[in-house]
């Protein structure tokens, strides 16, 4: 990866809100297929990349921008599988075969993610599955801050910040997993 790659990315990130958003699709263009490289050689930039995206209206980008938005939620999720690799104390979470599809109800945002308990694997990516276990529905902001650790998949579920269908057993299962995750997400 090179140099000037990663200070764009250095010098979008510095940019106010309206900027980023205007900035994000040339850049996630630009980071398409190195995005194992990115979080690997730099992953406190990363982890700014993620509390970037905190900072903006998720539900508004998907709508001005819903191909930039699923390059950002591809990357998102390579960095969730890479963490789970680095990560026992995930890996020791694992113990079902999960599969999820995350679909936002403020915007196009479609995710799905699997739980592969004999790979002790999380993946995931834009689009739905067929064969989805459960579905996690409601705004973009909460769906991207579970994945993020913005937001606590037990707590939020309680408080009814997203709905959960499917499996309460496979949902309690997610959750640990997702719990873990989201204690162990850089900030």
């Amino acid at each position: 990866m090179s140099d000037e790659l990663i200070t764009r990315v250095e010098d979008t990130l510095d940019k106010d809100e309206e900027q980023l958003k205007e900035d994000l699709p040339e850049l996630l263009d630009d980071i398409e297929g190195q995005e194992e490289e990115l979080i690997s050689e730099n992953p406190d930039l990363f982890a700014q990349v993620i509390g970037r995206m905190g900072d903006i209206d998720i539900a508004g980008f998907y709508e001005d921008e819903p191909e930039a938005g699923d390059q950002f939620q591809d990357l998102l999720w390579t960095g969730v599988n890479m963490l789970v690799e680095e990560n026992p104390e995930i890996k020791d979470q694992i113990a079902a075969n999960i599969t999820a599809n995350f679909e936002a109800d403020d915007c196009p945002m479609e995710g799905h993610l699997d739980v592969d308990a004999d790979e002790e694997t999380i993946t995931g990516g834009s689009g739905t599955v067929s064969d989805a276990d459960l579905t996690l529905s409601g705004p973009a902001d909460t769906l991207t801050g579970l994945i993020t650790g913005g937001i606590d998949p037990v707590q939020g579920f309680m408080q009814q910040q997203y709905e959960l269908d499917g499996s309460v057993q496979k949902g309690t299962q997610l959750a640990s997993v997702m719990g873990e995750i989201t204690d162990n997400v850089p900030n």
